[in-house]
């Protein structure tokens, strides 16, 4: 099982937070933690802050142009796994680490070795950006928690769901409880629901993209790339020789397929 992040790690909040928050951090503590090992190595120390402005620019420029294509890759609401994002912040720190070396090996007019500042860089640069790395995963780690036990102390069976076209039309309003599950066809959603115990399907025009948030805060999951559905109404798993399905617990209604990449966090809300 892939250990998925928070969606908010390719959101704007997310990027606003690494992009921002990690070249600031690092600022500050170079300005007030004066490094001392950089006098070894011949720098103008006359001349610190600018310097200190440099590596913020540097690190600054590093994480806009890392977090730009991190969110296009996940602009579909992709979930973002442990793996990537730890990928994704080493090369972070080694690239910003790279061209601090750079900039640092040539103001010194080449006195020492690229890789004797290229260490250096690495060492204080890991150190300073971990640490907001780590308060920001922190600061998403928590908000999941506490959404997650929103969702479970609510009681979502008296409360409305209201679905809306892509001009922002209101086109249906029904109890949360009674929706099944909604289906994507091109750029449309099919929604069955029921209504006074008889299947009722209505159709507007929107895309999965736009319903995400409604979906996950009305207890409706992803099952499939073109369907959620309703966890309260998921009886069980039904495999045959290539697909698996939800079973709902209401008997007239067609079974829900279940890809793999959804196939866990479906099991586990049974």
């Amino acid at each position: 099982m892939t250990y998925k992040l928070h969606k908010e790690y390719s959101s704007k909040k997310g990027f606003f937070f690494h992009v921002f928050l990690v070249p600031i951090y690092v600022f500050g503590m170079l300005l007030l933690f004066f490094p001392s090992a950089f006098r070894n190595y011949g720098l103008l120390f006359n001349r610190y802050s600018f310097h200190v402005t440099m590596v913020f620019c540097i690190v600054l420029l590093v994480m806009l142009i890392t977090r730009l294509v991190f969110m296009l890759l996940h602009w579909n609401g992709k979930e973002v796994s442990w793996g990537s994002y730890f990928l994704l912040g080493v090369s972070e720190i080694v690239f910003s680490s790279g061209f601090t070396a750079l900039y640092f090996w040539l103001v010194s007019r080449k006195t020492e070795a690229f890789f004797t500042y290229f260490g250096l860089s690495l060492i204080y640069l890991f150190v300073l950006m971990l640490i907001p790395y780590l308060t920001i995963h922190l600061y998403f780690l928590l908000t999941e928690k506490d959404s997650i036990l929103e969702q479970r102390t609510r009681d979502t069976s008296k409360e409305k769901i209201r679905f809306f076209d892509e001009r922002n039309n209101l086109k249906l309003v029904v109890a949360v409880d009674a929706v099944l599950y909604i289906q994507s066809e091109e750029n449309y959603l099919k929604i069955l629901y029921l209504e006074q115990n008889e299947l009722k399907y209505c159709t507007i025009r929107n895309t999965m993209k736009r319903i995400e948030d409604l979906c996950s805060r009305n207890g409706l999951v992803r099952c499939h790339r073109s369907y959620y559905v309703n966890k309260t109404h998921v009886q069980a798993l039904q495999k045959d020789k290539e697909f698996t399905y939800a079973v709902l617990d209401v008997p007239s209604a067609s079974r829900v397929p279940v890809s793999k990449n959804y196939y866990e966090q479906i099991t586990s809300l049974l």
